[in-house]
């Protein structure tokens, strides 16, 4: 796919220029420590200070419990089945305890017997160690299995974590994103070199691959770019008005406003592609800005 992509990047006359690049990625399920994050990140040119935040042992030790529930597990009487569910019971400064509970019920999920204590999950945080204490034998092979994630998540990210880093250093790009559900996206030209290391970035990772396809100054790319940042202006107005009715919790009318004003800060970056309908765009930028304010007032 990435010669294909090369000669799509080659196909444009000479005197033409290039408005920008689209670009997608995709990170695959595996987990990777921080030190090689850092390392990745500084081959490619980027900034440490991208990096997830560090890997704490009470995140790491809910992280792996928590993935080791199951349910609905059939027993030897029929229509009768068993939930082997973790319960959180303490937490302090110093440890963490969770509980391997074992809850017996009907195929309509009427509790019949619930044992609270089958296994005992304790995290003492200072000095970075799990006790494991098996009640029930049934859960002996629960419990080493949560024993055994927690030692690999406490030094290892999740995809996840690396899917959101990249998504923030995207962010700072004035993205616009081409597809109505997202993973496709505009970059302007401006950011060619930063669009460049992030690609490097994501496609040094064992599961990961990043594509920038060159978009050609025409006057079909020029109306793309500007009915696709004219949608997105559209959903963030929208989002605005939702937050603005008083309906959302707080940390969901702060997500709103950060991407408002995101969205303010970049629209210089366009000013030469969308010319042809800088005015309509100029007033949706003013309406947000005005949206941005009444929000910050009433947060």
């Amino acid at each position: 796919m990435s010669v294909q992509i090369e000669r799509l990047a080659a196909v444009h006359k000479e005197g033409e220029g290039i408005i920008g690049h689209l670009t997608w990625w995709s990170i695959r399920e595996h987990h990777v420590t921080r030190d090689v994050l850092s390392q990745k990140l500084n081959e490619a040119g980027l900034d440490e200070g991208w990096l997830p935040n560090e890997i704490r042992p009470a995140d790491a030790f809910r992280r792996a419990t928590k993935e080791v529930e199951c349910r609905k597990k059939e027993t030897s009487q029929p229509g009768v089945y068993k939930n082997y569910l973790i319960r959180e019971v303490y937490s302090d400064k110093k440890m963490v305890q969770r509980n391997i509970v074992v809850e017996t019920v009907d195929q309509k999920g009427k509790r019949l017997d619930y044992e609270g204590q089958a296994a005992l999950l304790v995290l003492d945080k200072e000095a970075d160690q799990l006790k494991v204490g098996v009640v029930l034998p049934e859960v002996e092979e629960l419990a080493q299995e949560a024993s055994r994630l927690y030692d690999i998540y406490k030094s290892h990210y999740p995809a996840q974590a690396v899917r959101v880093m990249v998504a923030d250093i995207l962010k700072s790009m004035s993205p616009t994103p081409v597809r109505p559900t997202g993973g496709v996206y505009f970059v302007p030209q401006s950011h060619q070199n930063e669009l460049a290391k992030l690609c490097a970035f994501v496609n040094s990772l064992d599961k990961g691959e990043a594509f920038k396809i060159p978009l050609i100054d025409t006057m079909d790319n020029r109306q793309m770019v500007n009915r696709k940042l004219q949608d997105h202006l559209e959903e963030i107005m929208a989002r605005c008005h939702v937050a603005l009715k008083g309906d959302l919790k707080k940390s969901q009318v702060k997500e709103i406003i950060e991407e408002a004003k995101r969205v303010i800060s970049d629209f210089h970056q366009y000013r030469e592609i969308v010319t042809d309908d800088i005015d309509r765009l100029e007033n949706y930028i003013d309406t947000i800005r005005k949206n941005v304010a009444l929000m910050v007032e009433s947060f």
